[in-house]
């Protein structure tokens, strides 16, 4: 029998990484791709995993442009200063062909007589203009940075070298969750306490890939609650803060049109280059349709076909708990909570005893300091009191490890399906063999190099039934095997038919002196009665020499060519399928929607 606990849990420190899988429907090339995305502004950075050199968008060539014009200022005014302005020119003669002439120094802040004070004021503004950027492009590089690092400890070098994806680090969103901080409700209109979610991409070249929203939860939050909060479909998410470029991503040219039909407002400045506009929620939305937004706008950017088929895989990290004073005591007068908290879907008091050993996952964790469970669906790890702090690298490596087990299920999913929707085209099929042997077999060699990571993917593994899925694509790939052996099959027949039918032409080009011969017979032939009536057109045409001999065969070749016209235009009749018309007609007002709230559903026309 449980007793009421003398105080209820409460998690001071936490963050859920709601990791989305879904695909391209079809194999990327994860650099082309990568292009595309950071010419759109959608994304900041990526990064390499053969390399681990961290790029940028494509709009950053401003700001390079700029520190070489300010580094080339700087320069000038020490010239100015040190009075070597002919050695400055030397080494740049634009820039001292663009100032020749021209009132700069008024614009620069200078005079001649100005003084050496002035002269370092200036050279420290630009200088610190300077320092400003580099350490601005620093922060956006370094998320990237630290996830190259941590894969470089966790993954096989040659995997790594191989390149089988690249990571983006895309534009964040702000967030207004439902809860503040203490655990309160926020009122209608508040936009204090705002949470900017990080969003990371990782493209695979299969066509996978990992839409990643790291959300900080409030601090401060009762057990109870943090459940609702760990789910992507939950609707605690009051307003949103989304840059222009990913809106244009989604909606093109009529962004204009369908955002004066959707609540809210730019903000009056910008910010990283872009505009932001703040959308308020008359019913709170999720972060599920956070994820849906960035989705829809990456498969129009690389021209995909995304089904809309994803999975979410929420990995919490409560970072601090702030009661209890070790973790076996939070586990001794909080453990419903707990359990809870980690099954997220069901309360554990209205389970069975004997059905819930079953349910709970067990304690993972190699050390004390810290407690990892997850299953198919979720992962939840606490760090419990008198433990080091945590931190976002050390995230990164539980992360990975996650992001790969998902990847290997994902990419035998996706094999799956594809092969399941084959036309049985031959250039399809054999594009798909290539996709099976580079996806099994990275599926068969993990990339995870780490003993106890490798246990956890394992698992995981088996919990989402990948054997299953491998030994069906393996049967499906085997069938296409077969496919490709029909198909060659029928080439071979198609080849023997057309050096049939050139040798059919040329017997037909060479047999002139065989119709001469053949009414040169017609003509001594002496036959009565009914079969002397066939060779009445043979004896006309002998009749006529050499004339006839020429018509007869211009006959002979009619009948040939008509012939396999025929064979040909049967052959080609079965392809020429009509398209299927749909049933029924469309109804203007559109169709109706429905949704599914609490067991009930509602719809809306």
């Amino acid at each position: 029998m449980n007793t009421q606990p003398e105080h209820e849990a409460v998690f001071a420190e936490g963050i859920t990484y709601f990791v989305f899988s879904f695909d391209a429907g079809r194999p990327l090339d994860v650099q082309k791709t990568a292009d595309k995305i950071l010419r759109s502004g959608i994304a900041e950075t990526v990064v390499s995993p053969r390399n681990g050199e961290v790029r940028v968008a494509h709009r950053y060539r401003d700001l390079v442009r700029l520190m070489r014009h300010t580094s080339a200022l700087t320069g000038l005014a020490q010239a100015l200063q040190e009075r070597t302005l002919r050695r400055w020119a030397m080494r740049h003669p634009i820039w001292a062909a663009r100032i020749i002439g021209r009132p700069f120094f008024p614009r620069l802040g200078l005079s001649r007589e100005g003084g050496s004070r002035r002269f370092d004021e200036v050279i420290d503004s630009l200088n610190s203009n300077i320092a400003f950027i580099q350490e601005a492009v620093a922060r956006e590089q370094l998320i990237n940075a630290m996830q190259h690092e941590a894969e470089k400890r966790l993954l096989r070098p040659d995997y790594l070298q191989s390149e089988p994806y690249l990571r983006l680090r895309l534009r964040s969103a702000g967030l207004w969750l439902t809860r503040i901080d203490g655990g309160g409700m926020r009122a209608p209109g508040d936009f204090g306490q705002g949470v900017e979610a990080d969003v990371l991409l990782l493209i695979h070249r299969s066509g996978v890939m990992q839409l990643t929203v790291a959300l900080r939860a409030p601090s401060g939050v009762k057990a109870d609650d943090y459940r609702d909060l760990a789910f992507a479909s939950s609707e605690n998410v009051s307003a949103a803060r989304v840059s222009e470029p990913v809106l244009r991503a989604v909606y093109g040219r009529r962004t204009k049109a369908m955002l004066e039909e959707v609540a809210g407002d730019w903000d009056e400045e910008m910010e990283a280059g872009a505009r932001w506009r703040r959308i308020p929620f008359e019913r709170p939305s999720s972060v599920s349709s956070l994820f849906s937004l960035y989705a829809d706008g990456i498969a129009n950017v690389i021209d995909s076909d995304w089904s809309g088929d994803w999975f979410c895989f929420p990995v919490t990290f409560i970072d601090k708990v702030d009661c209890c004073e070790s973790g076996e005591r939070f586990k001794q007068v909080h453990g419903v909570e707990l359990k809870n908290a980690i099954l997220r879907s069901v309360d554990v008091s209205d389970i069975r005893p004997e059905f819930l050993e079953g349910l709970m996952p067990p304690d993972s964790s190699l050390t004390r300091a810290t407690s990892l469970y997850f299953n198919m669906s979720s992962s939840f790890e606490v760090r419990w009191p008198g433990s080091p702090s945590a931190d976002f690298y050390g995230h990164l490596q539980r992360l990975i490890v996650f992001e790969s087990a998902l990847l290997q299920y994902w990419q035998i999913r996706l094999l799956d399906r594809r092969v399941g929707i084959t036309s049985g085209k031959l250039k399809e099929v054999r594009s798909l063999q290539v996709e099976a042997i580079f996806g099994l077999r990275e599926y068969r060699e993990s990339s995870i190099s780490y003993g106890t990571a490798r246990e956890i993917v394992d698992q995981l593994s088996s919990e989402w039934r990948n054997d299953r899925l491998y030994g069906h694509v393996l049967e499906s790939v085997d069938q296409l095997q077969q496919l490709v052996g029909a198909a060659e099959s029928a080439r071979s027949a198609k080849r023997a038919n057309s050096l049939a039918a050139i040798a059919l032409v040329a017997a037909i080009f060479l047999g002139l002196p065989a119709v001469g011969d053949t009414l040169d017979i017609a003509e001594k032939v002496e036959v009565d009665g009914f079969l002397a009536l066939p060779l009445k057109p043979f004896r006309y045409l002998a009749s006529r020499g050499d004339e006839g001999t020429w018509i007869g065969y211009l006959l002979f070749l009619s009948g040939v060519t008509f012939s396999l016209l025929l064979l040909v235009i049967g052959r080609l009749v079965p392809r020429l399928r009509r398209r299927q018309k749909e049933a029924g007609i469309v109804w203007p007002l559109g169709t109706v929607t429905v949704e599914v709230r609490d067991g009930r559903s509602t719809g809306d026309s």
